[in-house]
């Protein structure tokens, strides 16, 4: 029993040990909607015009729209950021692309906004503690209000309170001097924080191993940096083996993906 046990953990490892890149390791966790709608919105000046760098990505998360007008999947709080994430982007890219890249771009756009609309009703921000409710929701709601659209429902305001107090207790300045958790989700804190000082905390061009947050920095910092791009670009080439565009939420975790492979095996 325990020698069949081994043979399987020993293949798996051959089967990691085969997509293993170097530099970057290895990932095969899930893709991430969230995640692929931010590296979609990473463009680049080059010759006098804008340069979508991840085409393929926003068409990913274009083909993923359900009938709904949402990316359905998760719980409520995931669909509602999946959307929002998404909807941002299909703004940007309706904004700068001339002709537009898809001819169904603005009945899409219409379609997620009556499903954001809804799903936001649904909510009560009393029995929700979630920090992706009191902080990504929020953020995401203001930066779409920069391109136009604007999401008001029952419990606004009791959000926004509960916003505040959450941000309250963030210590930005400390930020600057040690690196904390909240650099795996920069894309929440786009106005807030200084990413010309963040540059600091990149590691092979990779913020905290997160795509979204990678991308809101290449985004947001003044100088451009080469490192975070060519990171962005495995994150894409990983996740083509779930479909082409897409990213995972981190990227890469091999440690862990080794370990769980490895691990003791206790028979029961």
């Amino acid at each position: 029993m325990i020698r069949e046990h081994k043979k399987k953990d020993n293949k798996e490892v051959v089967k990691l040990l085969e997509h293993y890149v170097l530099r970057r390791g290895v990932c095969s966790v899930s893709g991430s909607i969230y995640d692929t709608a931010w590296v979609s919105m990473v463009s680049k000046y080059v010759n006098g015009r804008t340069v979508w760098l991840f085409s393929e990505s926003f068409e990913c998360i274009c083909s993923l729209q359900s009938e709904s007008g949402g990316w359905e999947g998760g719980g409520p709080v995931d669909e509602i950021v999946n959307t929002l994430a998404s909807l941002l982007a299909m703004k940007r890219h309706l904004k700068v692309d001339d002709p537009i890249p898809d001819e169904d771009l603005p009945q899409r756009i219409t379609s997620a906004t009556d499903f954001l609309a809804q799903k936001l009703s649904e909510l009560d921000p009393c029995v929700t503690d979630d920090a992706a409710f009191e902080v990504l929701i929020p953020s995401m709601l203001d930066l779409l209000e920069i391109e136009g659209v604007q999401l008001r429902f029952d419990d606004w305001d009791r959000l926004r309170e509960q916003n505040q107090r959450r941000m309250a207790k963030i210590n930005f300045s400390a930020l600057y001097e040690n690196p904390q958790s909240i650099l795996h989700s920069l894309e929440s804190f786009i106005g807030l924080v200084d990413f010309d000082r963040l540059g600091q905390y990149l590691k092979d061009g990779a913020m905290m191993g997160s795509p979204a947050s990678t991308a809101a920095y290449l985004m947001n910092a003044s100088r451009w940096d080469e490192a975070a791009e060519g990171y962005l670009k495995e994150a894409v080439e990983n996740g083509r083996r779930i479909a082409d565009g897409m990213v995972t939420t981190v990227f890469p975790m091999s440690t862990f993906e080794f370990a769980w492979v490895l691990r003791p095996w206790f028979p029961s």
